[in-house]
C-alpha cells in the first residue's frame, strides 16, 4: 500500500483509502464518530454483550484516554517532539491498513485526510518513508525489528521520546483493531476484508527458560536526576520498582502515554470478571508465541500449570501440532491465534468456539481483550529492548 502524491491538494494520501476521484476518503463521517476506540461497535450489542461490555467500562475508557493522548488535535513540536499530527495519524493508517479492519482503516484516513502534509522536500520524504516502513514492519512481525532499524528512525530525526511514542502508536492501534474486531465478532457484525491481503507468518520458535529474564532498553532511558515531576509521578503509578526498571524508565519518555497504557494494562489484567487466570495466561503465551515476543511468553509460563502444554505452545501453535484435551483451554488458544494472526477474517464464527465451549459472553470477551492486549504489549516489549536470561547470583546482586 504505497504512499501518492495527489497534486489538487498537495496532501499525502494512502492508496486504498482514497477516493474514486481523488477529493473525499472513502468514509468521511467515519471522522466525526463519538467513541473513537470501538467505533460506534456499542450500539450494536445485544443485552450479554452490552451487560459484558459494560462491566468492562474501566478497559475502554481507558483505551479511549489513550486514543486521545496519542492522536491530539494539536501537538507542541519541539526538538525532543517532533512526531506532528499528520505523522502519527498516517502512522495509524499504516498500522489499521496492516491488520486490515476496514472500519479503522476507514476512520484513521478520514482524520487523515484534512491535515496538511509535510513539505515536499528530499528530508521530508525520506523522513516520512522511513516511518511508514518501520510502523508497518513492526505491526506485521515484531521481530523484524533491530537496534538498526531502531537507528534508522534515530537517522532521520526521531528522538527517543518520539520513538517511545511512535511504538505506542503502532502498539495501541495493533490492540485497537483486535478489540474492533473480537467485538465486531461478538456483536454478529460481518468482517470487511481489505483485498489482496498478504498471508503473515508467525516468528521462528522462542526457547523456554524457568530463570528469571531481565529486559534492557536499546535506548537513552528517563535519568532520575533530571526528570519532570510527571515523569516521577507516572513511575510511582506504575509499578513498585519501576524507578530501577529499563522499561518503565524508557516508556516514561511519553508520560502520558504511559500513563494510559497502564490504565487498560491494569484493567484488562484486574481479576474478579470470571475468566481464571491460567486461561488469561494461556492467551498470552499464545499470541506471545506468534508474535515472537520471549519475555511476555516467559513470564506467564509459570501460571499455566501444564508443563507438555507450555513446552509445545513455544515451540509451535499451529493446530494439529499441539494436544489440548481440555475443551476451554482449546477454544481459547483456537481463538486468539486466529485473532492474532488474521483480524481482518475475524467474523461470529470465529468465536464460537468459545461458546461451545461453555464460556459466556463475559469470558468471551475478556479472551478478547487479553488477545488483544499483547499485541500492544509485546511490540513494546520485543522491539525497544533486549531481554537476557538472569542466573541466580544476578538475580540475589539485583535485588
Amino acid at each position: 500500500m504505497e504512499l501518492l502524491r495527489r497534486q489538487h491538494n498537495a496532501q499525502w494520501y494512502h492508496e486504498t483509502q482514497s477516493s474514486v476521484r481523488g477529493e473525499q476518503p472513502l468514509e468521511p463521517q467515519a471522522a466525526g464518530i463519538r467513541d473513537r476506540f470501538l467505533l460506534g461497535l456499542g450500539a450494536f450489542a445485544d443485552e450479554a454483550l452490552n451487560t459484558a461490555l459494560t462491566a468492562r467500562a474501566g478497559v475502554f475508557n481507558a483505551s479511549l484516554a489513550s486514543y486521545h493522548v496519542l492522536f491530539p488535535d494539536r501537538v507542541a513540536l519541539t526538538r525532543a517532539v517532533t512526531l506532528s499530527p499528520y505523522d502519527r495519524l498516517s502512522t495509524a493508517l499504516t498500522v489499521a491498513q496492516v491488520t486490515g479492519v476496514q472500519s479503522l482503516c476507514s476512520h484513521y484516513a478520514a482524520r487523515l485526510a484534512p491535515l496538511y502534509s509535510p513539505d515536499a522536500s528530499r528530508e521530508s520524504n525520506i523522513r516520512l518513508a522511513q516511518i511508514t516502513q518501520y510502523a508497518r514492519q513492526l505491526a506485521t512481525q515484531p521481530t523484524l525489528i533491530c537496534r538498526k532499524a531502531l537507528q534508522q528512525l534515530s537517522d532521520v530525526g526521531l528522538s527517543p521520546a518520539d520513538i517511545v511514542t511512535f511504538s505506542q502508536i503502532i502498539g495501541f492501534v495493533s490492540y485497537q483493531a483486535r478489540v474492533v474486531a473480537g467485538v465486531a465478532a461478538l456483536a454478529g457484525r460481518p468482517a470487511g476484508v481489505v483485498p489482496g491481503f498478504p498471508k503473515i507468518d508467525d516468528a521462528a520458535g522462542i526457547e523456554f527458560t524457568e530463570e528469571e529474564l531481565r529486559w534492557q532498553s536499546r535506548l537513552s532511558v528517563v535519568e532520575l536526576d533530571s526528570a519532570r515531576a510527571e515523569q516521577l509521578d507516572v513511575l510511582d503509578q506504575s509499578h513498585p520498582d519501576a524507578r530501577s526498571e529499563s522499561y518503565y524508565l524508557l516508556l516514561a519518555h511519553d508520560a502520558p502515554a504511559l500513563r494510559e497504557r497502564n490504565g487498560v494494562f491494569n484493567s484488562i489484567n484486574a481479576d474478579g470478571y470470571g475468566l481464571s487466570g491460567r486461561l488469561k495466561a494461556l492467551a498470552t503465551l499464545a499470541v506471545s508465541r506468534i508474535n515472537g515476543s520471549r519475555y511476555c511468553a516467559s513470564t506467564v509460563a509459570q501460571d499455566i500449570q501444564d508443563d507438555s502444554l507450555t513446552n509445545a505452545l513455544f515451540a509451535s501453535i499451529h493446530h494439529g501440532l499441539v494436544s489440548v484435551n481440555n475443551p476451554v483451554s482449546h477454544a481459547v488458544i483456537g481463538v486468539v491465534t486466529d485473532l492474532t494472526r488474521t483480524p481482518e477474517k475475524f467474523t461470529p464464527r470465529s468465536v464460537q468456539p468459545l461458546f461451545n465451549s461453555g464460556l459466556n459472553q463475559a469470558q468471551a470477551l475478556d479472551v478478547i481483550l487479553t488477545g488483544a492486549l499483547y499485541a500492544w504489549e509485546n511490540r513494546l516489549r520485543q522491539t525497544l529492548g533486549d531481554t537476557q536470561g538472569v542466573s541466580e547470583s544476578q538475580a540475589e546482586a539485583l535485588s
